[in-house]
């Protein structure tokens, strides 16, 4: 591949982002129903069907069935930003390989997920309550209590931003609050306990303050860097060689590893 190409592939890339936060939030939140979702662990079946599965069904297995396929939208973002990671690290690369494996698997439970509650949706007068309620719970155990996955992302993302002195993609202090967001994810350990208040699967605490921390202080931030950055790399490479393909050089904004 040319490095023209090569540039403009790479910007496609980063522009997954902000796709994936607009697609997800549309589809999963909006026609999901999702904002907040349902007090599951408050809920008997009946409940769940009656209130959030019966009026909204249809609603709902639109949003979540698009929500599978949005959801991708979030590997190839990671792919990039592992990339951009790996080209300044020594030895093992540790800190891109957590990027890139935290992200995909974050990527699989923001697929996978929604397919329990899609089940739901469409088999809402076929199935049991009990049944409706058993998978929709083990849907938010698997997307919210496996947190970990993200958790190793953030850190990952995060160390490499503070740590690495010279790159000039991130601000530091978008590092700092990337860790911030990987950590606060501890409190989700105990959605099956808690019927009411902040840390319920739909609270102030575990759903608007963890949620929207990780979508908008997260992956919106790395988002916008990372489109300001490779815009800035194919821009100068086309005024660089505004006919032509010039030798690939060494980016000033990440020093390559020896």
């Amino acid at each position: 591949m040319n490095r023209r190409t090569e540039n403009r592939l790479n910007l496609v890339i980063a522009w997954c982002g902000p796709a994936f936060v607009l697609g997800y939030i549309i589809f999963w939140a909006i026609f999901g129903h999702n904002v907040p979702p349902p007090n599951m662990m408050g809920l008997s079946g009946e409940e769940l069907v009656a209130k959030y599965y019966g009026p909204h069904h249809q609603s709902i297995a639109i949003g979540m069935a698009v929500s599978m396929s949005v959801a991708f939208l979030y590997l190839p973002w990671c792919c990039l930003l592992s990339g951009v990671i790996n080209d300044s690290e020594r030895g093992p690369n540790v800190l891109s390989r957590m990027e890139l494996t935290g992200g995909a698997l974050t990527a699989w439970s923001l697929g996978f997920c929604p397919g329990l509650w899609l089940l739901n949706a469409i088999l809402v007068h076929d199935l049991d309550p009990s049944a409706i309620k058993a998978f929709h719970v083990f849907g938010w155990f698997t997307y919210d209590m496996t947190y970990g996955i993200t958790t190793v992302q953030c850190v990952g993302v995060g160390l490499w931003t503070v740590l690495n002195k010279k790159q000039k993609i991130f601000p530091a202090w978008a590092g700092w609050a990337t860790i911030a967001v990987g950590s606060i994810f501890v409190t989700l350990v105990v959605l099956p306990w808690i019927k009411e208040g902040p840390f319920t699967v739909a609270g102030t605490w575990n759903f608007f303050v963890i949620f929207g921390s990780w979508l908008f202080a997260f992956f919106a931030l790395y988002s916008f860097f990372l489109i300001r950055e490779m815009s800035r790399r194919k821009s100068e490479f086309e005024a660089a060689a505004p006919t032509g393909e010039l030798t690939p050089t060494v980016d000033p904004g990440i020093p390559v590893r020896a």
